[in-house]
């Protein structure tokens, strides 16, 4: 049984432990996370999930990305003056990002979207928004020792 004395200790011990697992307070509350980077190499780094989705041209910066912790969900904004990388396709929407936040706000969502590596993207004044929702979780975005951090 915890006394009044002893509270404040494992609350400590707690934030403690979550600063040094990486895990924000916010991650261990909510089924999603979110990072920020400044450079392209800064996000292949530490991308949370395993390997960055091959779309994201070397030359972005401020790369936002918000991702359920089974990989399932994905949206993701980057700066760039860059076309995605890799092998696309231009086709009708079938989607629109369902994880939300400030960044991902968009006044509209065009007809067409460029396809690239399962995600859906589309052009926003100064780079791109990607979107990628799984069929089934866990997803290839998730290695399975990274689901349910």
């Amino acid at each position: 049984m915890l006394t009044r004395r002893s509270l404040p200790a494992v609350a400590a011990a707690t934030l403690v432990a979550l600063t040094l697992s990486g895990c924000s307070v916010k991650d261990v509350l909510s089924n999603s996370r979110e990072a920020q980077f400044a450079t392209y190499d800064t996000a292949a780094e530490h991308w949370a999930s395993g390997d960055m989705p091959g779309w994201i041209p070397t030359d972005a910066t401020d790369i936002r990305s918000l991702e359920t912790k089974d990989g399932r969900l994905s949206v993701i904004r980057i700066t760039t003056s860059s076309p995605p990388e890799g092998d696309c396709v231009e086709r009708a929407r079938e989607g629109a990002p369902v994880l939300t936040a400030t960044w991902t706000a968009a006044a509209e969502r065009p007809a067409m979207v460029t396809v690239c590596d399962e995600y859906e993207i589309m052009p926003v004044e100064d780079g791109w928004l990607g979107w990628f929702e799984g069929e089934e979780p866990p997803s290839r975005l998730a290695p399975s020792s990274e689901a349910g951090i």
